[in-house]
């Protein structure tokens, strides 16, 4: 693997940067756990007053040592950092971390020094990990340079942008006997971006499953980010919690699409594009990649709940069908089956209730669960039940068997359909043999409903991206806009805004300019009644709000005095520009949508239109690029699939028409990185056609006369 985060992962020589001989500093810390946890290689102290420690010398400098590390880690203040690290730099060290907080966290100053640092570091040859991180470790070189201890070793690598978020996932990843085999804090991300640790992880055969904790990307990083984790994706599970998702000190301009597509909407569509599976409760984390560690993928959404438990059969329907499963009834055969099983009382439609006579015959969850499992229509299991020691401690079956023994079965049954099973169990909070041996077969073995019903969740989320994977036909990235805007927002008219989008590709009402009542007649004479009359007005994103806009005119007496009373708009002045318009009976009314993002350049909003629009409020948000196959997916798994679909005697909206015109309208605005959003509402569904009734292109600034 030729990677220069290898010398972060794998480094055969590591220098601690701040030990002293007199005193115990953090980087004493360091240095202990390194040679504590075993490391392979060699480790170096450098500290400014030399000495010895643990009788081993301690150099002034990185320059100093006898050879050149592959990796320094920085544990001095924050005034001595930047000068250790550039002097690491020119010795020739290919990978540095900084510890040590109080950069662009802190302050502007912190900021410009931390830029700085980086610029000269990455001069002379050298990546940064940090500032303000947690630090890394590898089970597979034996080097621990974080301040944790016990930390289990397994198949999960863990990029994280907090410290404090991951020692919550180490601490309940033991719950669920996993570990961990790569772990890096990125902090601040001054330099090496999220994707390179996510990219270097799934090139190793020992990682299995990817977590990320995330809060941000590094500007314009967004598109290169989509296609390069969609990459890692297709070959190995990633799973994803984003923190900062609220609106606070998002930039917003005077347009539903900005209203209707917040930050959290926008990374949730780059996830999914991504083919990331996100989990919005950090609680769920490790349940989720327990899940796509242990189980194959699901191919569709229909569960068997069989188990043993009335109130718990009850709540797990609830809590699999909340996270967009479904629960669907067993059929008479099915029942008939179970019936030679259970006593007549059980409950057998789905979910099943085996009313406590596993305990004579703990295989009985696989026996019974293999009939749904064996049909085409079912495509994952949940089993539930009070197992384990920590309900009937020495429990023996007429088998024979343990609930240590028996827990692997359900694994056999999950290897022979290929289909997944999780078990719930209450006592699977506290750790058990029992539930150790089931984990470690295959099967996930859950504490909490909610848990297992995320874990099922996210096998479906998975396998439907594999599916959907295939074949895909990539487009070039979008470009972020390079800069966050310097002027102030500018709102073109209408007419203005609708002349782009024609120019552009995009089908639109037909529409003619008039500046006074005689020109208003005659126009509305020639395209034919009844028309609409629009006060055209710069920097207005909504016509209406002035009473610039009349509906359902019908001769030219009703078109004159229409012009009249615009006149009298405050500061439109009597030479108030119009527009004449066809008034178009539209079939239903959508949004389309595009702004520009810091992170991710121009993102794609369609939603419910018109007047409905803010009522409604339901949008899906893509990231560029998307061909036909997942636009169409997308559109297919949102909250306006149903509106968008046979509606009211109406047939479907035509998705590769919307498409061509979503792709006319992006191609428009990286044409113009100066387009800071563009607002068509509505876009007007007439038959199989689509028209934009009303637009408004805003810029970054208004556009310099001449």
């Amino acid at each position: 693997m030729d990677h220069y985060l290898k010398a972060l992962f794998a480094p055969k020589s590591v220098a601690i940067i701040g030990v002293s001989a007199t005193s115990r500093r953090s980087g004493n810390v360091f240095y202990d756990r390194l040679l504590g946890y075993g490391f392979e290689g060699r480790v170096y102290a450098v500290g400014r007053n030399g000495g010895m420690v643990e009788d081993e010398p301690i150099y002034p400098s990185v320059k100093d040592l006898p050879e050149v590390p592959d990796l320094v880690f920085g544990a001095v203040g924050m005034q001595a950092t930047p000068q250790a690290m550039i002097d690491a730099a020119a010795a020739g060290v290919r990978v540095g971390i900084v510890f040590t907080a109080g950069f662009a966290e802190m302050s502007a100053d912190g900021a410009e020094i931390q830029r700085d640092m980086v610029a000269r570091c990455n001069e002379l040859g050298m990546r940064v990990v940090g500032p303000n991180c947690m630090g890394v470790f590898s089970t597979g070189c034996g080097m621990n340079l974080t301040d944790v201890e016990g930390l289990d070793a397994g198949q999960i690598g863990f990029v994280s942008q907090s410290g404090n978020i991951a020692l919550t996932l180490f601490d309940n990843a033991k719950r669920h006997d996993l570990g961990f085999h790569s772990f890096v804090s990125f902090g601040n991300q001054a330099d090496i971006p999220a994707i390179d640790y996510i990219e270097y992880m799934a090139q190793d055969d020992a990682v299995e499953v990817i977590l990320l904790y995330l809060e941000s990307l590094q500007e314009n990083a967004g598109a290169d980010f989509i296609a390069r984790c969609r990459a890692v994706a297709a070959r190995k599970p990633i799973v994803a919690i984003k923190g900062g998702v609220t609106n606070a000190g998002r930039r917003a301009a005077a347009s539903h699409t900005s209203r209707l597509s917040a930050s959290e909407d926008i990374y949730d569509a780059a996830f999914e594009q991504a083919g990331i599976v996100q989990v919005q409760d950090l609680d769920h984390v490790m349940a989720v990649a327990e899940a796509l560690l242990r189980c194959p993928p699901m191919k569709g959404e229909n569960i068997a709940i069989v188990g043993s438990g009335g109130g718990h059969s009850t709540v797990g329907t609830d809590c699999v069908e909340r996270a967009g499963l479904t629960v669907p009834a067993f059929d008479q055969e099915m029942k008939d089956i179970f019936g030679e099983y259970l006593p007549p009382w059980a409950p057998m439609s789905n979910p099943v209730d085996m009313t406590g006579g596993f305990t004579e015959d703990l295989t009985l969850f696989q026996t019974l669960m293999r009939y749904p499992l064996s049909r085409p229509e079912f495509h994952g299991g949940l089993s539930y039940g009070l197992y384990g020691e920590g309900w009937r401690p020495g429990l023996v079956d007429d088998n024979g068997l343990t609930f240590e023994t028996a827990a692997p079965t359900l694994a056999a049954l999950q290897q022979e359909t290929g289909k997944p099973i999780v078990f719930y169990t209450p006592f699977a909070k506290e750790p058990d043999k029992s539930f150790t041996a089931m984990r470690l077969s295959g099967v996930p073995c859950y504490g909490s409903l909610a848990e297992a019903a995320a874990g099922l969740a996210a096998l479906r989320t998975r396998g439907a991206f594999l599916a959907r994977v295939a074949g895909r036909h990539e487009t070039e990235p979008d470009r972020a806009p390079s800069s966050s805007g310097a002027g102030s927002a500018f709102t073109l008219t209408e007419y203005e805004s609708l002349r782009r989008i024609t120019a552009a590709g995009m089908a639109t009402v037909r529409q003619e300019l008039v500046s006074s009542a005689e020109e208003a007649m005659a126009a509305a004479d020639a395209i034919g009644y009844p028309v609409v009359l629009k006060a055209q007005l710069t920097n207005v994103a909504h016509k209406s709000d002035v009473n610039g806009v009349r509906l359902g005119l019908t001769t030219a007496d009703e078109v004159a005095a229409a012009f009249e009373q615009m006149s009298t708009i405050p500061n439109a002045g009597a030479a108030v520009n119009c527009t004449v318009s066809q008034q178009i009976a539209a079939e239903r009314e959508l949004l389309l949508g595009i702004r520009k993002d810091e992170t991710f350049g121009h993102t794609i909003v369609v939603g419910v239109g018109g007047i409905l629009t803010e009522v409604a409020a339901r949008v899906a948000v893509l990231v560029p690029p998307v061909d036909l196959g997942e636009f169409v997916a997308t559109i297919e798994r949102s909250p306006i699939a149903s509106y968008l679909g046979d509606w009211r005697g109406k047939p479907a909206v035509d998705l590769e028409e919307l498409h061509r015109q979503v792709t006319a309208l992006h191609a428009m605005c990286r044409a113009d990185q100066a387009i800071e959003s563009v607002d068509i509402n509505p876009l007007a569904v007439v038959g199989s056609s689509l028209q934009a009734v009303d637009a408004a292109v805003v810029l970054e600034s208004a556009p310099e006369l001449g």
